[in-house]
């Protein structure tokens, strides 16, 4: 058995890898370094990556197993995976991280910290100190009717987060009947009933643009967070809804628009969310800590080593729902 490791590699990985090679001389374990990429596609059985395309997928005519180091698999092919009846899974363990993010987001934005933090440091006041008036408070995160929209592992631990904050929590879920109920399938119930929504969603087909205009547009005073990926919202109405005042706010860690090799600093949107002070935005880092880290790593290890004994897979993601 032949795996590659096509992810961005530290230390840490490259000495699991050799505890692996250690533990494991019958595999062969390699990385882009150790031959040309077609060469390495074409021998490997299984590839750790978070990224794959068709001319890819098919050039690797051994592959049975892709691994992906984090829970978004939106950026395989997957036609070519269904085509090809490859096995996918993926990881979880960033998710307390995720969840915390989202926490800090919506404390942020429901706070005001960042637009009053900006202020303050060109000398203007809120509040007390100038006699503020209404438009000068913040709103509380206590006691809110709050609608977590996919309840899988992020979406869980947020959940256990909010406890202390004694908000009425009511779960999205695929699987849920659509009830009006804590746990449900019905989306728009949800969302009409709560005042701070934090969306969690993988993005799969059934997912893609999901929050649309009419959709974003209902939402009139709601907070929303979005820790999951930007193109479950429509973009421009989206920010529509912000600059005409319908949504109250929101918190945003996943974009439109993302830096490559070529052009490293560029605005997250085609549209100037960057102006609008009811906006907190976060570059995409909702996982981007230590433990999450080095809890993908280890739980891509797991999953590794696993197969290689028993052949088994563990977090096994359904190629028709690509989730």
């Amino acid at each position: 058995m032949q795996v590659l490791f096509l992810n961005r590699l530290n230390d840490e990985w490259l000495q699991k890898m050799e505890q692996m090679k250690n533990k494991y001389p019958h595999v062969s374990f390699k990385t882009r370094q150790d031959g040309t990429l077609d060469d390495l596609l074409r021998s490997a059985h299984v590839i750790v990556t978070g990224r794959l395309s068709a001319e890819h997928i098919h050039k690797a005519e051994n592959l049975r197993l892709i691994i992906v180091p984090m829970a978004g698999v939106n950026a395989l092919d997957w036609h070519a995976i269904r085509e090809k009846k490859i096995e996918v899974c993926n990881c979880h363990s960033n998710a307390f991280a995720v969840a915390e993010r989202a926490i800090a987001l919506a404390l942020a934005l429901l706070g005001r910290v960042v637009e009053y933090d900006r202020d303050l440091r060109y000398g203007v006041w809120h509040g007390y100190a100038v006699r503020g008036g209404e438009q000068d408070y913040w709103t509380s995160l206590q006691r809110k009717r709050v609608c977590i929209v996919g309840f899988g592992h992020i979406g869980q631990n947020l959940a256990r987060l909010l406890e202390p904050f004694s908000c009425e929590i009511v779960a999205v879920k695929r699987s849920a009947p659509k009830v009006k109920d804590r746990v449900t399938s019905d989306l728009d119930w949800a969302m009409e009933r709560s005042e701070v929504i934090f969306i969690t969603l993988p993005l799969t087909k059934e997912t893609r643009n999901l929050f649309n205009r009419e959709r974003l547009f209902k939402m009139r005073g709601k907070f929303l967070i979005n820790v999951s990926r930007g193109d479950l919202l429509d973009e421009q109405a989206l920010f529509e809804a912000l600059k005409e005042g319908v949504l109250a706010g929101a918190a945003i860690d996943t974009w439109y628009t993302y830096p490559s090799f070529e052009r490293e600093c560029v605005l997250p949107s085609r549209f100037p969310f960057n102006m609008l002070r009811n906006v907190v935005m976060s570059p995409h880092v909702g996982g981007y800590c230590p433990e999450a880290s080095r809890g993908l790593m280890n739980e891509t290890f797991e999953i590794l080593e696993k197969y290689i004994l028993t052949g088994e897979l563990t977090n096994r993601v359904d190629p028709e729902w690509e989730y």
